[in-house]
């Protein structure tokens, strides 16, 4: 799969950067604003929108007709936003968009070696100074490189790589990212002065540099960052220290992410502190968040706690209230509107219309291959569907949408059937017209996984985006949001 340029990024960041226009002029940042808002309006004010992208194109700027394709595009013309931008590959040899097609052939080079020698070339060919401050895709370039180096086994090199990042709301992703291969590979120690640099960047993006640029990304990794310096000191067997920022990561969010947990139970278990990581252990799987590793440390606790006999029925009693739970706060988000009608064909070629499922209670499930989210989700929807399964009015649709690749259903039946996934796959196909997927754009879906439920009457009653870790919990929630549709 070709990796995806951030042409957008680059150019928002760019424009966001312009100076000022003259005194009498709205600044660049109120100008795209002015347009988002045209977008979001009446058809009048979209025609308003596409005159004023045209206009745009009468201008000597390169960033101006990047934003005259991308809001064109947008405005469901694809074809046009296309020509749009290869006019403008031709307008501005040397410039944005040129510069952000020549990067790709780095990232197909499997070769680190090549790899760099490519990324040379292309710094040499189009120097960051040329192109303003922004240096984000220059760092996606050069972690590109070093993450290949990393992979190879060069630790100088992955070192040099790793530090080289100039974003600074991007410099802990690439520390972490390098230090997560240097820790599979054994080097705890290189991984431990990664991983604390990134710690501290993260810390500082959330408290003292919290207005920056990118503070919001860059904070946000905080728990993760820990929990992985957590993992090289315990590998190095120094559970006290680990402990210490253990409890850190546990207090830096709320609810605590099931993965700090996992890592502060193995650390509990390591010392014999039983009782701790049961209590722990304890309070996750009441929340459903249990995944088979966290299965067995809390096996092992109350093994040592209550004895080998009657697990299974405590684990149970733990989860008891789950449901009831869980159903009371699905009431909550209850909603009722109608849902779009469409027509697809699955990856088998078979047709399927939601009109003629009508009488049903349907869950439908917008994913596609490149989503690690989505993907993540599928253990627990196929649980649900084992649920159901016996149940002829309760069906499951699992929408791709938002190829990537041209050989899009073939992809997404190979990777259904490979991994035993029972999913009845739609396709979403883009339009060659429009670029628009036509039904994700009909739910006004604005990122995946996102999960509908519609009922009998063919109304949506649920919408949920993401996906909870926990098969416990995530197959409640599918269940409580049927049941609710259902009364």
């Amino acid at each position: 799969m070709r990796k995806t340029i951030p042409v957008l990024l680059s150019a928002v960041l760019a424009t966001g950067i312009q100076s000022a226009y003259a005194q009498k002029k709205p600044a660049a940042d109120t100008l795209t604003k002015h347009y988002q808002t045209l977008l979001k309006g009446n058809d009048a004010d979209r025609s308003q929108l596409e005159s004023e992208m045209y206009a745009l194109l009468k201008t000597k700027k390169e960033e101006n007709w990047i934003t005259a394709s991308n809001f064109v595009y947008q405005l469901k013309k694809a074809n046009v936003s296309d020509s749009i931008r290869k006019a403008a590959e031709k307008r501005f040899p040397g410039g944005i968009l040129e510069r952000n097609n020549a990067v790709q052939s780095i990232y197909d080079e499997k070769d680190p070696v090549n790899k760099e020698q490519l990324l040379s070339a292309w710094i040499k060919k189009y120097p960051p100074k040329k192109f303003g401050p922004d240096r984000i895709i220059y760092d996606y370039a050069r972690n590109a490189v070093g993450m290949a180096y990393t992979e190879a086994g060069n630790l100088p090199k992955a070192l040099e790589y790793a530090n080289s990042i100039e974003s600074p709301f991007w410099k802990g992703q690439a520390w972490a990212g390098t230090a997560g291969i240097l820790i599979k590979q054994g080097h705890y120690a290189e991984a431990k002065t990664l991983l604390r640099k990134a710690v501290d960047n993260a810390w500082e993006f959330k408290t003292t540099r919290k207005n920056e640029t990118g503070a919001g990304f860059a904070a946000i990794g905080y728990p993760g960052y820990l929990s992985s310096y957590v993992a090289c000191l315990y590998e190095e067997k120094q559970y006290d220290s680990a402990l210490i920022y253990i409890r850190r990561a546990e207090k830096a969010e709320d609810p605590v992410r099931p993965s700090v947990i996992e890592m502060y139970a193995k650390i509990l278990l390591s010392k014999g502190d039983y009782d701790t990581a049961y209590t722990k252990l304890s309070n996750l799987a009441g929340r459903g968040l249990l995944n088979p590793i966290t299965r067995k440390q809390l096996e092992e606790a109350y093994t040592k706690v209550r004895g080998v006999s009657g697990f299974q029925p405590y684990l149970d009693s733990l989860k008891g209230h789950l449901n009831s739970n869980i159903e009371e706060e699905m009431a909550k988000q209850i909603i009722k509107q109608p849902a779009p009608n469409f027509t697809l064909k699955d990856v088998d070629g078979n047709t399927v219309s939601l009109a003629d499922l009508k009488g049903k209670t349907v869950v439908l499930d917008f994913w596609a291959t490149w989503c690690g989210p989505c993907k993540a989700s599928f253990p627990s929807m196929k649980k649900a569907m084992e649920k159901y399964k016996d149940d002829p009015n309760v069906k499951f649709l699992f929408v791709h949408t938002w190829e990537k690749e041209e050989n899009a259903a073939v992809s997404a039946k190979k990777f259904i059937t490979q991994n035993n996934y029972p999913f009845q796959v739609l396709m979403d196909l883009k339009d060659p017209n429009t670029g628009e997927n036509k039904v994700v754009s009909s739910y006004e879906v604005k990122g995946i996984p996102t999960k509908f439920v519609i009922d009998k009457n063919g109304d949506i009653r649920f919408r949920f985006t993401g996906f909870t870790a926990g098969e416990d919990a995530a197959v409640s929630e599918v269940a409580a949001m049927i049941n609710l549709a259902n009364k």
